[in-house]
C-alpha cells in the first residue's frame, strides 16, 4: 500500500493543526497566579469599639481543584478565623462578643482563592 505524498502532506497538517488547537486551548487555561498577603488590621474607633480588615487564603485543595465556590468559603472562613482570634485578644472578657461583631463589607480576589472581609465590633454601653 504506497501513500502519495499530498496524503502524507494533509495528515501532517491535520496533525500540526489539531496539536496546536490542544496546546492553545491548554494554554489559556493557564491563569496568572496571585499573591497576597493575609493576615487581620485592627484599627481602634473608640473604647470597645474596633474595625477590622482581614485577608484570608482560599484552602490548598480548593486552589488543586479550582473549585470556586470551595475557594470563596474557605477563603472567608480564613478571614473571619483571623478576626475572631484577633477580637478575643483584645476582648478577653466579654462573654458574648461574636454577637456583637458585624460584618460591613467581602470582597473577593483571584476567582476567590483571597477573601477580604470588613468588620465593626461595638460594644453597647452598659444598661443601668
Amino acid at each position: 500500500m504506497s501513500f502519495g505524498l499530498d496524503f502524507v502532506l494533509s495528515r501532517l497538517f491535520i496533525l500540526f493543526f489539531a496539536g496546536s488547537f490542544l496546546f492553545s486551548s491548554c494554554s489559556r487555561a493557564h491563569k496568572e497566579r496571585l499573591h497576597m498577603e493575609t493576615g487581620v488590621t485592627v484599627n481602634t474607633l473608640g473604647p470597645h469599639k474596633y474595625e477590622f480588615h482581614a485577608v484570608g487564603k482560599a484552602s490548598t485543595v480548593s486552589v488543586d481543584e479550582q473549585d470556586f465556590f470551595k475557594m470563596k468559603k474557605s477563603s472567608c472562613e480564613a478571614a473571619k478565623l483571623q478576626v475572631t482570634q484577633r477580637l478575643d485578644e483584645l476582648e478577653p472578657n466579654q462573654k458574648h462578643r461574636l454577637f456583637f461583631l458585624e460584618q460591613k463589607a467581602q470582597t473577593y480576589f483571584g476567582d476567590g482563592e483571597y477573601c477580604e472581609l470588613t468588620y465593626i465590633y461595638e460594644l453597647p454601653p452598659a444598661k443601668k
